[in-house]
């Protein structure tokens, strides 16, 4: 999967296995017109944990090798290799996905919109439109 695959217009490439992801928006009107105050608004788009996946990094959902040492003898010895990653990825640039909740860096693009820079794990599935995972409604980022 390219990192460069999408409309990424963040300026923020993600490297190894981490990806970015747009969090959905918060609506701060109910629909029953009752407006939701700023710091109400912002402690739930901070919990929200549903977005947009806009890239992911060359080594995103990727098989790694991990050599386990250990001493035999009285030697460090190699006693196993392991390997760990997925059969498939998770999610395709442009998926509305469900991320841990609180993960990874909040960080500002060059479009002046926040996204989340998370590890691969973090992404726990792909969300059909209408799903929410908190009580206030959430919309889909404009453009994405």
């Amino acid at each position: 999967m390219s990192q460069r695959q999408g409309t990424n217009l963040s300026g923020i490439i993600p490297s190894g296995n981490r990806v970015l992801v747009k969090p959905d928006e918060i609506d701060k009107v109910t629909a029953g017109g009752i407006i939701i105050p700023e710091p109400e608004a912002e402690k739930h788009a901070g919990a929200q944990s549903i977005g947009t996946l806009i890239a992911a990094g060359p080594d995103a959902w990727k098989h790694v090798t991990e050599s386990v040492y250990r001493v035999i003898d009285g030697e460090l010895r190699l006693a196993e290799v392991r390997e760990k990653g997925y059969s498939e990825p998770f999610a395709q640039v442009n998926d509305r996905v469900a991320f841990a909740k609180y993960g990874g860096l909040v960080v500002e693009g060059m479009d002046g919109e926040r996204y989340r820079v998370l590890n691969d794990e973090d992404i726990t599935a792909v969300v059909e439109e209408g799903v929410n995972f908190t009580d206030i409604k959430s919309r889909n980022p404009v453009g994405v």
